[in-house]
């Protein structure tokens, strides 16, 4: 076991030339992962090593140029990687290096230029602890349970708004279909959100516009008449706040529809319009070009939205795709031309769209659509104008993969977490992998960004984008209850997507937009699941804001850790079809199904526990 060490020099820390082998270490101390401020002057230092380095530390060099050696400690094992970290208290500028032992007993150096023999005078990374701020991250959203609404289908609160074409509220959904579901009708749902253990409710976008959907807004300074208008949101804020209820909104920045104004204008007054830098234009007049021999077009189609857009549709029958703007549009689709934020007016408008609805109606936070497909700097703006609002406000975007440049604490306080699902899907939907590479790859999940950050990550199982988790699981209703309890008890922010709590199905948009019932069942495996854990998360802090920690696995089952020190919470997992024993003591069974065994316990198939 390593242990902390002081030293006149740090010219060869273990007393022995280093191991010069290609050994793969990482650290980058300008990611998060690797080098975090966690405020009042303390720092983690998280270094990525091959599991065949045995020891490690973090040799730190002051000005009064002492020398210490701090012994690391292992905090997990992925699958290529063990994860030394080491928090260190900085009040002044330091200079630091790392030093590893192998398995035979001989030491490895990291310096900035990588694996070296030894630490010389240059050699060493540099921290001043001023250069550094603490990510940001808003205290509530620490672990909190967020529900994803797709406003147009959770419940139809006023029928008067609803609009002249309404679907009948059991009919399936489809691309252009309206059910009626309103702000209303989301209110007086929240004594249903408030007993299932919510603590924040994330909207689809509100705002006027002609689609279901929304991300194609007209007037982003008005919540869409359907829906019931700024006064109904007004009224869902405040009820919800009562409750202690955040709101948080969601919209697309990138790109508006045909008939918002700036646009609305170019397409009226062509180069002469004001508004012309706002967007990217490749030839005028603007139009959209249709091809149908190219397409499933229908002719009946064109005239509707010609007239609900006021862009002239071209018809052509010559080499090119089905469909064809001559200005940019989000992915080639014509009702949705891109907005360019380099521009300092469109801009400085997004912005203030922003601040509005926190400054007037004391919104909690935004979701922002394609995030990536924006210029990277409009969101450290976005960000500051944002927290100067409400330094509270939760900021999350979607992107996919790892993100950890858009979460260093200058734009964005979390990710739509689509490896987390992929993650459950590979394990308990699916049976991709065993419990060992399942519980190696959440470690690894677990070190992907920095501590604070990954405690608000928004870990979802589906979204309005995504088939239900239910249907990839084949059906299986203990798939989606073991799923769910890991999304509960593994850090971040568990987004539950409506409806899923009562075992909804659907594929692919719009399959998985479908209304949720009007009298919804009032028992259901997984929502009594996730009523349960959600109480014990109140009364457990472990369980919102614990390290996590990979205990044991076994072919189909796992158990973790949540905690610190002495202070933990065990979950164990078995998706397997018999019941599976794990040596690991416990107390009590806080939740689910354990059997007490000699030294452990025993996991029936299918089921999980919570010991304390």
């Amino acid at each position: 076991m390593a242990r902390d060490r002081n030293h006149e020099h740090d010219l060869g820390i273990l007393g022995l030339p280093g191991d010069v082998n290609p050994w793969d270490i990482r650290f980058d101390p300008t990611r998060r992962r690797h080098l975090d401020a966690l405020g009042a002057g303390r720092f983690r230092f998280t270094v990525w090593a091959e599991p065949e380095l045995t020891e490690a530390w973090l040799v730190v060099r002051r000005r009064d140029r002492s020398v210490k050696a701090h012994a690391m400690e292992v905090s997990g094992f992925g699958e290529r990687f063990a994860f030394y970290r080491r928090e260190l208290e900085v009040d002044q500028s330091i200079e630091y290096s790392f030093a590893f032992r192998t398995a035979t007993g001989r030491p490895v150096y990291l310096v900035p230029s990588g694996i070296s023999g030894s630490v010389e005078r240059l050699d060493r990374f540099r921290l001043d602890p001023d250069d550094h701020l603490a990510a940001g991250v808003p205290d509530w959203a620490k672990g909190a349970v967020i529900y994803q609404i797709f406003p147009d289908r959770f419940a139809n609160g006023d029928p008067s708004t609803d609009p002249v074409d309404v679907l009948p509220w059991t009919a399936k959904a489809n691309s252009r279909s309206f059910h009626g579901g309103d702000l209303v009708g989301i209110e007086r749902g929240l004594p249903y959100l408030a007993d299932l253990g919510v603590d924040a409710i994330y909207l689809n976008p509100i705002f006027t516009s002609p689609s279901n959907h929304r991300y194609d807004t007209v007037d982003y300074f008005q919540v869409d008449p359907m829906l019931g208008g700024n006064t109904a949101l007004a009224s869902l804020v405040e009820t919800a706040h009562r409750r202690s209820i955040r709101v948080i909104l969601d919209a697309s920045f990138n790109h508006v529809h045909p008939r918002f104004f700036a646009f609305a204008d170019l397409v009226r007054r062509g180069k002469r319009s004001e508004y012309r830098d706002w967007f990217t234009v490749d030839e005028w007049p603007i139009k959209v070009r249709v091809r149908p021999r190219r397409g499933h077009w229908s002719k009946a189609w064109i005239p509707v939205w010609q007239e609900q857009t006021g862009i002239e549709v071209e018809t052509v029958d010559t080499p090119g795709p089905p469909v064809e703007t001559t200005y940019e549009a989000w992915y080639g689709v014509p009702t949705m031309p891109r907005v360019d934020l380099s521009n300092p007016d469109a801009r400085n408008f997004m912005l203030s769209v922003a601040r509005h609805w926190i400054d007037e109606y004391g919104i909690d936070g935004w979701r922002m659509d394609v995030a990536r497909y924006v210029d990277p700097d409009f969101w450290n703006a976005f960000r500051e104008t944002v927290k100067q609002a409400n330094p509270d406000a939760y900021l999350v975007a979607e992107i996919f993969g790892d993100v950890g440049d858009w979460l260093q604490g200058d734009r964005f306080d979390a990710t739509m977490n689509y490896t987390f699902r992929s993650l459950c899907l590979s394990f308990f939907a699916r049976g991709e992998v065993d419990g060992q590479v399942f519980l190696e790859r959440a470690t690894a999940l677990a070190h992907m960004y920095g501590q604070e950050t990954t405690l608000v990550n928004h870990n979802l199982i589906g979204s309005h984008d995504t088939p239900r988790f239910l249907t990839e699981a084949g059906g299986d209703v203990w798939r989606l209850r073991l799923a769910t309890l890991f999304q509960l008890t593994y850090p971040g922010a568990p987004g539950l997507y409506y409806g899923d709590e009562i075992g909804m199905v659907g594929g692919d948009d719009p399959d998985c937009r479908d209304p949720f019932p009007a009298a919804p069942p009032a028992s259901h495996p997984v929502s009594e699941l996730i009523r349960e854990v959600t109480r014990l998360r109140r009364t457990y802090r472990a369980l919102r804001e614990g390290e996590f920690v990979g205990v044991a696995a076994k072919a189909d089952a796992v158990v973790f850790a949540r905690g610190n020190g002495r202070s933990r919470i065990l979950v164990a997992i078995n998706a397997g079809s018999r019941p599976v024993y794990f040596d690991v003591p416990f107390s009590v069974v806080a939740w689910g199904d354990a059997t007490p065994a000699p030294g452990g316990a025993s996991i029936p198939p299918r089921s999980a526990a919570i010991l304390r």
